[in-house]
């Protein structure tokens, strides 16, 4: 029941600053919802941010991104982020049935 309660609790609570900024790093590079992962990443990557390496057991779900990290199910999400100094992005991605993965948003 708390689980619920939390869950409900974090789907309408108003945006952070946090969720806020990351979208705005996002628009300023020009990326948005429903853009594939790879030009995603790339603008990222030029404008100085690092990938956060995720934690393994095992292969990680595509190999060309080792950041990226996949749940399970029939709507699992995809997840990676992304650090410049201080700050730090986190990407959902939808994976889609031809290997690829579509921005869903960032916070």
């Amino acid at each position: 029941m708390n689980t619920l309660l939390i869950a409900l609790l974090l789907a309408v609570a108003p945006a952070t600053d946090a969720a806020t900024e990351s979208t705005t790093t996002l628009e300023q590079l020009g990326l948005h919802h429903g853009m594939d992962y790879v030009p995603v990443r790339s603008a990222l990557l030029r404008d100085g941010w690092t990938v956060e390496p995720h934690d393994y057991e095992g292969a990680p779900p595509f190999a060309a991104f080792p950041e990226v990290d996949c749940g399970q199910g029939w709507q699992a999400v995809c997840s990676a982020g992304f650090r410049r100094g201080d700050k730090v992005v986190y990407l959902a991605m939808d994976p889609t049935d031809d290997g690829h993965l579509l921005l869903l948003g960032s916070e």
